[in-house]
């Protein structure tokens, strides 16, 4: 009878460590497969023997009891991985308070930029049309919030000429209210941090809340293309480099390089006066070197998915199913893009996200069609979900009048996103305010 209970045990116990052994599997997959980390590897191989040390040890009872306290960690970082992800990610924001001014005096930006551009950023790092009292919101007040990356924030765009501020100053002659507009892109983000950002911002009581997003997600995609989940969403969710553990692991290892090589980059430092160009105030700098890649790299990839990327559907998803829940009005704008058949010579040398900062460009027809199956997707998907969908990339032509690049606006394309945007917001202005 006793070898019975034990066997029984020992079936139990060897059960849950195999069951617990795939999930930290699969957490640590695509690391593990796609990328040359020892730190990762070896992280996983030291989770494995505390899952696993619980039958290895399970004589010896000091130590057993050790090895059972970790397995429950282990378990509680597994767990607590998604929440503490959510609460701890720090999105990139601009630096609070920031106030910078700039004008383009190459021939890059001549007849789409004009006069100096004073940008500025509040204390949160947001661009807004007025000051905003965050955690105060009057009756007679219509908070806006714009969520995106680059082509939200325009970030060498004048305060007063970008998207979201023409917004406010036009649904203001529409209103008596106190249109406040709030502006949080920052380039660079994708979808799992606009969902992040519409978490943190729900508090201060939008009215309305602007998405415009995809081409940094379908550059993720292009560039990680030769990644595949076996579970998406589980894999996504549960992620190593998401979880408690990771996070510490990553703050130990920054104190220990920074106490090592501060000193060494300090004499370096000393030891030269060369100046880097500042990029925030030499945006050409930056672009004219990278500019024209589909003729400049020499090497041309080929890339048509059959989707969006896993990644992109789950965090969008996610996006879609706050905004069902929110009292604010969601509205969601495809990407306009000068990847179109037609586009002139002129507009096709000024390209460089294809993709972005990489040694190698798409072909230009397969960037037609992972933009059309980005934008196609976002419609259906909000369609769907009975939510507010605009279809942007029919309003702005693809052409150095609206835009300067890939997909950035000129200030005449920024005009014509907002009057777009307004003419919808005043359609349904009273069911706004009601």
């Amino acid at each position: 009878m006793k070898n019975i209970i034990f066997k029984s045990k020992f079936l139990i116990k060897l059960l849950i460590c195999f069951l617990f052994s795939s999930l930290i599997y699969l957490s640590f997959r695509t690391d593990l497969i796609y990328e040359n980390n020892l730190k990762i590897l070896i992280s996983f191989i030291l989770i494995l023997f505390i899952i696993w040390s619980i039958i290895l040890f399970e004589k010896k009872k000091i130590i057993s009891i050790i090895f059972y306290n970790l397995f429950l960690i282990v378990f509680l970082n597994l767990l607590l991985t998604p929440i503490f992800h959510l609460t701890t990610l720090d999105i990139p924001t601009r630096q609070p308070n920031y106030k910078i001014t700039t004008e383009f005096k190459g021939d890059f930006f001549k007849g789409m930029f004009f006069g100096k551009h004073t940008l500025s950023y509040d204390e949160k790092g947001y661009r807004t049309n007025k000051k905003i009292l965050y955690e105060e919101k009057d009756v007679n007040t219509l908070r806006i919030f714009s969520i995106g990356a680059s082509t939200t924030e325009q970030g060498i765009m004048d305060d007063q000429k970008t998207w979201s501020s023409l917004l406010g100053k036009n649904t203001s002659l529409s209103t008596k209210k106190n249109v406040e507009v709030i502006n949080t892109g920052m380039a660079g983000l994708r979808a799992e941090h606009h969902y992040i950002v519409l978490r943190r911002i729900k508090k201060y009581n939008p009215d309305i809340l602007i998405f415009l997003t995809g081409v940094n997600d379908w550059n993720h995609h292009i560039v990680n293309s030769h990644k595949k989940y076996l579970i998406p969403n589980y894999e996504i969710k549960y992620n190593f480099k998401k979880s408690i553990f990771y996070k510490i692991a990553q703050n130990v290892e920054k104190q220990i390089v920074r106490k090592i090589f501060d000193n060494k980059k300090t004499k370096k430092k000393d030891e030269t006066n060369i100046e880097e160009p500042d990029l925030e105030r030499d945006v050409e700098a930056y672009l004219l070197p990278q500019i024209d890649s589909l003729n400049k790299r020499k090497i041309v990839k080929k890339f048509r998915p059959n989707n969006v990327s896993e990644d992109y559907r789950y965090w969008f998803n996610l996006i879609v199913r706050e905004c069902k829940k929110q009292k604010s009005m969601c509205i969601f704008l495809d990407q306009p893009t000068a990847y179109k058949k037609d586009i002139s010579p002129k507009l096709k040398k000024r390209l460089w996200m294809t993709p972005t900062n990489a040694k190698y460009t798409l072909e230009f027809e397969d960037l037609i069609f992972i933009s059309s199956i980005y934008n196609s997707w976002l419609k259906e998907t909000i369609i769907k979900n009975d939510l507010n969908f605009i279809m942007l990339s029919d309003k702005i032509e693809a052409n150095t009048k609206h835009l300067f690049d890939d997909c950035h606006f000129t200030e005449e394309g920024s005009k014509k996103v907002s009057e777009v945007l307004t003419k919808y917001i005043n359609l349904n202005l009273k069911s706004i305010l009601n």
